[in-house]
Formats: structure tokens, C-alpha cells, sequence
């Protein structure tokens, strides 16, 4: 059995501003709780990304570097780095679902 939200336990909030303080952090907490990115896996952006050398891009790649997960951009390879990663919206397309996306295709 699934343990309520501290949130649940709340009662109504007493004004507008503190109803809209709640659902922002319900919508962070569903935004931060996901499964983290795994090497092998695809990261898709809702919308482009610029970065600072110009190129813009949605798709990338999430590998291993040591220990460490990286990013690499899908259209040139270069690594990069997304501010506040976890709180921004975006998709993943899983290594499996990728392959046979990508068999169904060809």
C-alpha cells in the first residue's frame, strides 16, 4: 500500500496563493521523482535547446564516461551539459524501444 503524500495529509488551502504553491510542488515533485536517464537510453526535449556554441538540439544520447553519465548531443555527438535537468520536462525513449523503432524503420 502506497504511504500518502505529505500534501494529502493537508487540509484545503486557505487562499488562492497557497493552492497554487501546492500544485507547483506536486508538478516539481512529479518532474523530480521520475526515473533518471540511464546509459543506453534516449533523452528527447519537448522543444530545441540552444546552446552556447549555436546549435540547437532536442534528441541526445545518454552514456557512460567513467562513472559518470553523460549527454551527448544527437546530431553531432558533443557532450553537454542541461541546467537543472530533472526539474525540466522531456521524454525517454528507452535503449529496446529505440532498436526496434529504429528495425521498424529500415
Amino acid at each position: 500500500m502506497a504511504r500518502p503524500r505529505s500534501f494529502d495529509l493537508l487540509g484545503p488551502p486557505i487562499n488562492d496563493h497557497a493552492a497554487e504553491w501546492r500544485a507547483r510542488c506536486r508538478q516539481r515533485l512529479a518532474l523530480t521523482s521520475r526515473r533518471k536517464p540511464r546509459p543506453g537510453d534516449t533523452l528527447v526535449l519537448p522543444e530545441p535547446l540552444t546552446f552556447s556554441d549555436g546549435i540547437s538540439e532536442q534528441t541526445f544520447q545518454v552514456r557512460s564516461w567513467g562513472t559518470r553519465t553523460v549527454l551527448l548531443r544527437a546530431g553531432d555527438g558533443a557532450g553537454v551539459r542541461i541546467s537543472r535537468l530533472m526539474t525540466r520536462a522531456w521524454t525517454l525513449v528507452a535503449p529496446e524501444a529505440a532498436a526496434s523503432a529504429a528495425s521498424v524503420v529500415a
